[in-house]
């Protein structure tokens, strides 16, 4: 049976062609329980989180790289606070809560939790982040922004109207109405990802 899988690992998934997607499964087939001491950027995340569910000043960000010691995060967390202020910039801000769930097809499971819930200006926005220095391709935030468009609940009011926003560039990239085909896709990658799973060792 596959573990529920992450938004991010699905997506890596989609966009890879050729032998690379057996690289992906591989690798999320392979990797141990989560550590939250190997998640990078889980201290800024947890630090926006807790800015915007408790109404606290901007400067609260500021307040953790005092406690950095990772040589890594020490050089990298200061120009990813920068950008995050840059995207706030005057908007006029508030927080909900962000609606999670699972994505289910063809046996596999997507966990779906955009990190923030965001009402930017009047509009609700449920948002994934993405830190990564990599380029943030168009592929990449079209397929993650269809596919939670598709798992949130129709019945929230925030569920249609998710966004990825890219920190490094503080960018924020919205998902719009209209046809797509890019259900037809995910459930056909679902299929894949699935038949590789099952056809790996462990």
């Amino acid at each position: 049976m596959i573990k529920p899988i992450s938004l991010t690992d699905f997506v890596d998934f989609v966009v890879a062609s050729g032998s690379p997607k057996l690289t992906v499964v591989r690798r999320v087939k392979r990797r141990g329980e989560y550590a939250p001491a190997a998640d990078f950027w889980k201290k800024l995340r947890e630090a926006i989180q807790q800015m915007h569910a408790e109404g606290l000043d901007r400067s609260h960000l500021d307040g953790i790289l005092t406690e950095l010691t990772h040589q890594s995060k020490v050089k990298r967390y200061p120009p990813a606070v920068r950008a995050y202020k840059k995207f706030l910039g005057r908007k006029d801000i508030e927080w909900f809560q962000p609606p999670h769930c699972i994505w289910a097809s063809s046996g596999l499971e997507v966990r779906v939790n955009p990190e923030l819930g965001l009402i930017v200006n009047g509009e609700n926005l449920a948002i994934k982040l993405y830190f990564k220095r990599a380029e943030l391709t168009r592929r990449r935030v079209e397929t993650a922004l269809e596919l939670m468009h598709t798992a949130l609940p129709p019945a929230s009011s925030e569920a249609s109207n998710v966004a990825v926003l890219d920190v490094p560039k503080a960018k924020l990239f919205r998902h719009t109405s209209g046809k797509s085909d890019l259900g037809a896709l995910l459930a056909g990658e679902a299929v894949a990802f699935a038949t590789i799973w099952d056809m790996l060792p462990e």
